[in-house]
């Protein structure tokens, strides 16, 4: 018996929803229904001749019968009318055993595909229908944009969806899927033309990955350039992406050029950085390779590179048109990055998930469900907060004080490490504020000595403060920390006194 979900694509005229529809069955081995197809056969008249025999609300209850018929059926690819689902009920009703995916474009791609097809009895005043229909298109809650994708990359999201991957709404009406799972590093360059990934494509990656899985992973993609770059914190520099900008016009990369940062946070965000501004912006591809980078910096769109004054001063907003998590390399991950990727796992359960803090959870054969949980924490944040003006901000919990023990030891110490002592000096800031109690003061710090992770550190107040002092998250000297005011609740605190926040010190 089948009882797998329907697929269905909805969004506006010329989203390209049949074209994708099509292609998508034939790769998942479905039935396709074209709704306005199958009305025009049971009718005997075409679309137009129904709209003058009987009106839009003649084929509008056609189209409710026809949804309500589908949604009794199983493992359909359907795809439905622009207006078929402004309906609440018919969302409902398709949707109880359906995967809906709105699929969007931008008004000049519809104006150019419109003008190709005049036989649509509605497409005379189109820009007031869909702004009109804009609203209700946003409340479903996967956004595929299909400007600059293909129909065989649409149909691949889509498919990715089906199976499991988890989805970022974006601020410009499309979204983007995380992958994860095993060995998804060489399934994807031996489905490279569904992944975009048949054209030019440029792998950054840095001196560690690239003989583990970068210099593969090139060759296993139909036209791909391998791009090298030392590894740590220390690179994460101007001069690096510049680097890497020289080395891509080498190579003849265009604007059609798709980038991939293979490695971890440095990779990803510097990577990032130079696909957000080379020639303007190119395609982006995520594939992160530590604990720490799945779960956190991969998503939500955030790039950049650091300056001697402080961490991630040179930045852009850069969204990745897909996120690949392969849970296999981290076979190869050095036992402290597990420990550093564990401290963002933690950060993650204290202000969103108190399930993270589960300890039989935190073993690598674990490491599917654990990032899953992880990422879905930091994608309800993203997609409230795109731009980092409100609750985003409680990502950063410890932050502020771990990146100030990075500079400050001109990043002698890891990541995870200074982030764990931040999140620690967090939470003793947050009990003197009398926010939380000493037993959820007791319990961070257990669970990162758990872990393997330190909670303190000697280094001299006066020059931590000071480092401090430079994080871009202040303003005009006033200073703003990210607290707890209970276990699964973060909280914005701004313009505290010196003399309390030496106090943790």
């Amino acid at each position: 018996m089948n009882t797998r979900k329907n697929i269905v694509i909805t969004g506006f005229m010329g989203a390209g929803k049949t074209t994708v529809g099509e292609i998508l069955a034939r790769k998942l081995n479905r039935r396709f229904v074209d709704m306005d197809a199958e009305i025009e056969m049971r009718a005997g008249f075409t679309i137009p001749q129904i709209f003058r025999r009987h009106g839009e609300e003649g084929f509008r209850e056609m189209e409710r019968r026809l949804i309500r018929e589908l949604a009794l059926q199983h493992g359909l690819v359907i795809a439905t009318g622009g207006g078929a689902l402004v309906d609440d009920e018919m969302r409902e009703v398709i949707g109880r055993h359906g995967l809906i995916i709105c699929l969007n474009a931008n008004k000049e791609e519809i104006r150019a595909r419109l003008t190709q097809n005049h036989d649509r009895p509605l497409a005379a005043d189109w820009e007031s229908l869909l702004d009109a229909r804009q609203s209700v298109y946003a409340q479903i809650n996967h956004q595929i944009m299909t400007s600059g994708k293909t129909p065989t990359e649409i149909a691949a999201e889509i498919a990715a969806l089906d199976d499991g991957a988890l989805y970022v709404r974006t601020p410009d009406g499309g979204g983007y899927p995380i992958i994860i799972g095993g060995g998804l590093l060489w399934t994807i360059a031996n489905d490279a033309e569904s992944q975009g990934l048949a054209g030019h494509v440029v792998v950054v990656t840095n001196e560690t990955v690239a003989p583990l899985y970068g210099a593969r992973l090139a060759a296993a993609l139909p036209r791909a350039d391998l791009i090298i770059v030392p590894d740590g914190e220390a690179h994460k520099t101007l001069d690096t992406a510049r680097h890497v900008y020289d080395e891509m016009l080498a190579r003849g990369a265009d604007r059609a050029t798709t980038l991939i940062a293979l490695g971890g946070g440095v990779i990803g965000d510097t990577a990032g950085f130079v696909a957000a501004t080379y020639m303007r912006g190119i395609p982006l591809v995520q594939i992160p390779t530590t604990l720490l980078s799945m779960v956190d910096s991969s998503v939500g769109g955030k790039v950049g590179v650091d300056l001697p004054q402080g961490k991630n001063l040179i930045g852009a907003f850069k969204q990745p048109r897909s996120v690949i998590i392969d849970t296999d390399v981290l076979e190869t991950l050095p036992p402290l990055q597990w420990r550093c990727g564990m401290a963002e796992v933690i950060k993650h359960g204290l202000i969103g998930q108190p399930a993270l803090l589960a300890p039989d959870l935190w073993q690598p054969e674990e490491a599917a469900r654990l990032v899953r949980q992880a990422v879905q924490v930091k994608i309800d944040v993203v997609e409230v907060d795109p731009y980092e003006a409100g609750i985003r901000a409680h990502l950063n919990l410890g932050h502020t004080f771990g990146h100030a023990i990075e500079k400050a030891t001109q990043y002698g110490v890891p990541h995870g490490e200074a982030v764990a002592i931040g999140i620690v000096k967090a939470a003793l800031l947050s009990r003197n504020l009398g926010l939380i109690d000493d037993d959820l003061v007791a319990r961070i710090q257990t669970a990162f000595w758990k872990i393997g992770l330190p909670t303190d550190i000697a280094l001299d107040s006066h020059r931590w403060y000071a480092a401090m002092a430079t994080d871009k998250k202040w303003s005009a000297g006033k200073s703003r920390f990210i607290l707890l005011k209970a276990l699964g609740e973060a909280t914005i605190v701004e313009g505290l006194a010196r003399e309390d926040i030496m106090t943790v010190l």
